[in-house]
């Protein structure tokens, strides 16, 4: 199985992205979780711009992608699991929780560092949150998320099975994570202890600075929990809470061009004196779990 999935390795990620891409437009389209703020055709228009123009750049700027680096990096005994002798299987799993360790913390930079934080607000601008948010990433954001990812790969050894696999629940759980949908509430409150859903990561999305600096996961909940940022549920509930920037709310805010210039637009040093980390009050958990929802 893993010899075959090494093989056919391209297209197996790309059939399942579209798979799940596919799943979670029509359960968008047919139970929605919340009201679109938004047309969806404006929004997808500029979703599907930004991608194309990141995927652009990564290709002309990056000459190797994620998979031949594992396999060189596994020909030359480069990165810790190429050293450490261990068995295939333990090898894939420790190298899939690198890969998703690698993404939270990168996570954390984007909001930490105010030079970050210019280009991932184009991701957080968004006033819906959807499947199409997965993608919504300014061209700068999808260079730098690559090489990171790419020194991760060399750094750990992550074998080339278990980036097949790690790139793969990456793109499925970003894509599933972001998704304007509703699970049945037994099972969200299972599911989240083992999978990041969508519900968890919409407070990720809240214009409530404090609440947005919360549930940076994207596979586990496991590092949420492990760093103390793990937040329930927003204040004002899941269909009350305000989604996007709460300084960029106008419709000249939202066009391409404007998505596109803004990081490099000047900005006061108040405007990034939200940008920090803050234990979670148990009060305003428990407030927020009283909440409707």
């Amino acid at each position: 199985m893993g010899d075959w999935l090494l093989e056919h390795h391209a297209g197996v990620q790309s059939s399942l992205l579209i798979a799940i891409v596919a799943c979670v437009l029509l359960w968008e389209t047919w139970l929605p979780r919340r009201a679109f703020a938004v047309p969806l055709g404006r929004r997808w228009f500029n979703q599907l711009a930004l991608w194309t123009m990141g995927s652009l750049v990564v290709r002309l700027a990056i000459p190797v992608v994620s998979f031949s680096l594992a396999v060189w990096a596994q020909r030359e005994g480069w990165g810790l699991l190429n050293i450490v002798a261990l068995p295939p299987s333990l090898a894939l799993l420790l190298g899939v929780l690198a890969i998703d360790l690698g993404l939270y913390t990168q996570h954390r930079l984007w909001h930490a560092v105010p030079f970050l934080w210019r280009f991932h607000q184009i991701h957080h601008s968004d006033l819906d949150v959807d499947c199409g948010t997965a993608i919504r990433h300014h061209p700068v954001e999808t260079l730098i998320t690559q090489t990171l990812e790419l020194a991760v790969i060399a750094a750990v050894g992550v074998p080339p099975l278990a980036v097949v696999v790690g790139v793969s629940l990456t793109g499925i759980a970003s894509l599933f994570n972001h998704g304007n949908v509703a699970l049945p509430p037994a099972c969200e409150r299972v599911l989240r202890w083992l999978i990041v859903t969508p519900d968890m990561h919409r407070v990720h999305h809240s214009a409530d600075f404090a609440e947005s600096n919360r549930n940076f996961a994207n596979i586990l909940p496991l590092w949420d929990h492990v760093f103390r940022t793990y937040q329930r549920e927003p204040m004002l509930g899941q269909t009350q809470m305000l989604l996007g920037l709460a300084e960029a709310r106008a419709t000249r805010d939202f066009s391409l061009s404007e998505l596109l210039a803004l990081p490099f637009r000047p900005r006061s040093a108040a405007t990034y004196a939200d940008i920090r980390l803050e234990p979670v009050r148990a009060d305003a958990q428990s407030a927020a779990a009283a909440k409707p929802q």
